[in-house]
């Protein structure tokens, strides 16, 4: 991330003189500033987070449960029969 470019957003965080040293001499050894360092390596954290939090991984037995339950859906209950009567669902009939 170039930081001669103008930005925007700005944020501010309050941490140890020790943290601050630490990640002022790892953005050196790999060449950047304090603040592409840090927020290049937040950027990356937050993406994987993102990411993880918008798949859904099955193993070969939850795959075959869930396109059998697709395939075949249970009838509802009768409070879900309720409920979805209620905004006008249709409803499986037994």
């Amino acid at each position: 991330m170039n930081t001669a470019t103008l930005k925007p957003a700005r944020m501010e965080l309050k941490t140890t003189y020790d943290a601050k040293e630490l990640l002022n001499r790892a953005a050196a050894l790999d060449g950047m500033d304090l603040t592409s360092f840090v927020l290049g390596s937040a950027m990356e954290k937050a993406r994987q987070v993102v990411a993880e939090h918008a798949l859904i991984s099955l193993t070969k037995t939850g795959q075959t449960a869930l396109a059998q339950l697709l395939t075949n859906p249970p009838l509802p209950t009768p409070a879900m029969s309720e409920l979805m009567s209620l905004a006008d669902f249709p409803a499986r009939k037994a």
